[in-house]
């Protein structure tokens, strides 16, 4: 049966019915209006009222839903039929009257102002009211509450739709954020990507100048109109996980999610995935049906269609993966799969209610809700919202640390692990499995690099004297973190082998001004021993030519070695470069440096090499990013291991297990800020000024999230081409699907890729050739008994780092 009846062939008279009964006098107390008014449900009476409204439009619109409590309660009966039923129910829970007028003059990049609001005459319908009714309904549940504040994404949405443009504003925004996205390294190759990239090519700054024309010709009818575009078209094609901004309007107030997640599994491991509810499978896996249709869609291709709006991912296959939950998705993020809510399509309407086609047919609609994220405090009506979220306040930095949990949650207990979680070890059972270990890193950053580095040589070192001979590492969800802890990774696995690690940066107005001011500026510092800790700083950047190695390891000899333009795609670009972990300021100083001796260096040049290369297989979801991709590509290219990457579009053939951004630097736009804004106080020439003076701070004041990729990682087949990695197609060794077990244990995902790397097992596409064990693996090595563990005396207290270290060190995603 249908649960979601769509009402458009009865929305015909549903005006007429209303009009008919003035002052509600045609109203029915009855389980109609009951189910519409439920005021002890949170939300529903907004949700209600947004329904009406657009039922009640004149003229009606079409395909529109009715709400399931609405559908069940509002069944023809003596009373009358649906829609007269529901038209009555309609007129009695119709809001208020009085509302505010919005500003009369548009609003400035330091202050709003607006005339004094006004009482008007009943003229206004639900929509203009919307904002009220989510600023109450979210001030009646904070009162009673902790969980996050929720309404109806219907309401939500007419709220947003009623926020007046800020036209002025509006353009001074987009000319703010332009200086900034030219540091994003690879914009010429978004535009024109290779033939063999499943994206198609978008124009960054041709597409930022079609919404200012836009706003020049009043194109956009409100705040939210303009801000979509501007996110949809410039933002969202990207595809980028080092490129965002999240526009206020969008992001401070509400976030989209659906009370329902999705897994995708193979219901034998060898066919080809389908789509369930997690809800469905996690209660009965064998009753769990197949979801064929989403909104009338086929479902999978609803699913790409949803992701690829707006995804940190570079591949389409595993930008699909996050849409569904998983346990290591669930654990790290705490979130069920973007299907349900949360990453970059998080703040892109999603429509009022989500249908549900099951495999016998049978149909279930479902309203979609939207949690209310910011302070809706004298959130009166559209004007106001904008006053609220959209007015440029002084910036500000916040940042939410999450709380450390030794134990993933729904993972085994862990033979060893960092006090974070981050890093943590474990050793599987059954046949064929009794020598294989499990390294899980969720990130490559924690509270404390020294305990990162201890507990993964201590893990290494204990799981070869427990006789165990093979590795699985797990890369699930890891999107990255601090570049060096990715370095250092690799080299405790290959001690021996010196990492490639090229990459280089766009050449624009901003860093080529900074470039030769500070290269200059430096000339005379010796950085071991200078006592002045800005010019420390100033010197150890990359903006100094003296700083980075060449390409043969070797230090730049003068300005024009590092800086003359290379010459790709039509765009300069630096000289290739690489970090120089010989230097004691980049690496154990713990001011400057991440505060450790990265290994295959120093004192940590002679480390054993714990595992044979064919006896590592790297375990991916697709999600892995930035830094995650650094050390994928050391681990993959240098060190000749294979990989297994899980899931992917329900088509065969080949995925990527490194799907996401393969950027190696990401600044946000305040590191951009802090820096031209400092050197700015170091020149007096006009030009450099003029140059330096385009930065303002607001973009950051306008945005909760802005960032751009300002280095592109080369790898070794394309130092002579120029082509970025991010636009380089890496196929996994091996493809496997998940399964209904998987879904509630993590083992059986390692379990499997490690019968498919160790022991000869069947990929669903591609495969490994089994290593063999040798007899003498039975046995560790004497020199590999257990010993005290390194972790246990190395200072775990967490590291705070400035904005200008993190700058330098940290690269992550941004969800």
């Amino acid at each position: 049966m249908r649960n979601g009846v769509i009402a458009a062939a009865l929305l015909a008279g549903a005006a007429d019915l209303v009009a008919a009964a003035p002052g509600n006098k045609g109203c029915n107390a009855d389980n109609c209006l009951r189910a519409l008014r439920a005021t002890q449900i949170p939300g529903r009476l907004e949700s209600a009222r947004a329904f009406c409204a657009s039922y009640t439009a004149v003229p009606a619109p079409t395909g529109l839903a009715v709400p399931s409590y609405a559908a069940d309660a509002c069944k023809k009966n003596p009373n009358g039929d649906q829609p007269a039923r529901l038209s009555s129910a309609c007129a009695c829970i119709a809001p208020g009257t009085t509302t505010t007028t919005p500003p009369t003059t548009t609003p400035s990049t330091s202050s709003t102002t607006t005339t004094t609001p006004t009482t008007t005459t009943p003229t206004t319908s639900p929509t203009a009211s919307a904002c009220a009714q989510v600023s109450s309904s979210w001030a009646a549940q904070v009162k009673t509450s902790k969980a996050v504040p929720t309404v109806a994404a219907a309401l939500a949405h007419e709220c947003l739709k009623s926020v007046p443009l800020g036209k002025d504003a509006a353009i001074q925004l987009v000319d703010a954020i332009e200086p900034y996205l030219e540091w994003q390294s690879d914009a010429a190759y978004k535009k024109d990507p290779p033939k063999d990239y499943f994206y198609p090519g978008f124009d960054i700054f041709g597409n930022l100048a079609k919404v200012k024309a836009n706003l020049q010709a009043d194109k956009y009818d409100s705040e939210y109109a303009f801000q979509t575009d501007l996110y949809e078209t410039v933002f969202g094609p990207g595809h980028d996980g080092h490129y965002v901004f999240y526009p206020d309007a969008l992001a401070k107030a509400f976030k989209w999610r659906r009370d329902r997640s999705l897994v995708s599994i193979s219901e034998d491991g060898t066919s080809l995935p389908v789509i369930k509810l997690y809800e469905d499978v996690t209660k009965d896996p064998k009753t769990a049906r197949a979801v064929t249709k989403i909104n009338g869609i086929e479902a999978s291709k609803y699913v790409e269609d949803t992701i690829n709006k707006a995804t940190y991912n570079q591949d389409v296959d595993s930008a699909y993966n996050s849409m569904f939950y998983s346990k290591a998705f669930s654990a790290v993020n705490s979130l069920t799969g973007y299907f349900a809510g949360g990453g970059r399509i998080g703040i892109i309407y999603q429509g009022p209610n989500t249908t549900f086609t099951f495999a016998d047919g049978e149909e279930v609609t479902l309203e979609n809700k939207a949690n209310i994220v910011g302070d809706l405090t004298g959130v009166v009506d559209g004007a106001s919202f904008y006053k609220k979220f959209c007015t440029p306040a002084p910036s500000q930095q916040s940042k939410t640390d999450k709380a450390a949990v030794a134990q993933l949650p729904g993972y085994p207990k862990p033979v060893i692990t960092t006090s974070d979680g981050v890093v943590s070890g474990y050793y599987l059972t059954g046949e064929g499995l009794e020598h294989v270990a499990v390294i899980v890193l969720t990130a490559f950053e924690g509270n404390s690099p020294a305990e990162f580095q201890a507990v993964t040589q201590d893990f290494f070192h204990e799981a070869k004297a427990a006789g165990k001979t093979k590795l699985v590492v797990d890369f699930q969800v890891n999107g990255g973190g601090y570049i060096l802890l990715g370095y250092d990774f690799f080299r405790q696995l290959f001690p021996q082998i010196q990492e490639d690690g090229f990459s280089r940066w766009k050449q624009n107005g901003g860093f080529s001004t900074m470039s030769r001011i500070i290269s200059d500026l430096v000339k005379d510092v010796d950085p071991q021993n200078e006592a002045n800790g800005n010019l420390v700083q100033l010197y150890e950047s990359w903006y100094n030519y003296r700083y980075d190695l060449n390409l043969t390891l070797g230090h730049f000899a003068t300005f024009e070695d590092k800086f003359t333009p290379q010459i790709f795609k039509d765009t300069p670009y630096t000289s290739l470069m690489r970090w120089d972990l010989n230097d004691p300021l980049t690496t154990t100083n713990s001011t400057f440096g991440m505060g450790i001796e990265i290994s295959g260096y120093g004192t940590r040049k002679n480390l054993t090499q714990p595992f044979k290369a064919e006896d590592i297989v790297l375990l991916y979801d697709g999600v892995c990013a930035s830094t995650c991709t650094l050390a994928s590509e050391m681990l993959r290219i240098q060190g000749g291991v294979k990989s297994v990457a899980f899931g992917g579009r329900p088509r065969e053939g080949p995925i990527q297990g490194v799907g996401g951004i393969k950027g190696s630097q990401v600044l946000q736009y305040n590191n951009i800020y802090s820096y031209t804004n400092f050197i700015a106080d170091l020149t007096d020439d006009p030009k450099q000024l003029a140059e330096l003076k385009r930065y303002t701070d607001l973009p950051m004041r306008r945005s909760t999230a802005a960032a751009v990729n300002v280095r592109d990682q080369i790898l070794r087949d394309n130092v002579n081409d120029g082509l970025p990695a991010q636009f380089v197609a890496e196929d996994a060794d091996c493809r496997l699907y998940w399964t209904a077990p998987m879904i509630s244990d993590v083992t059986e995902i390692w379990k499997a890729a490690a019968h498919a790397a160790f022991n000869g097992a069947k990929c669903a596409h591609g495969g490994i050739k089994a290593s063999k064990r040798s007899t003498t693996d039975e046995l560790a090595p004497a020199a590999l008994m257990p010993r005290a563990r390194l972790s246990a005396s190395v200072d775990k207290t967490p590291v705070q780092h400035s904005e200008e270290w993190l700058a330098l060190y940290q690269q992550k995603a941004i969800e």
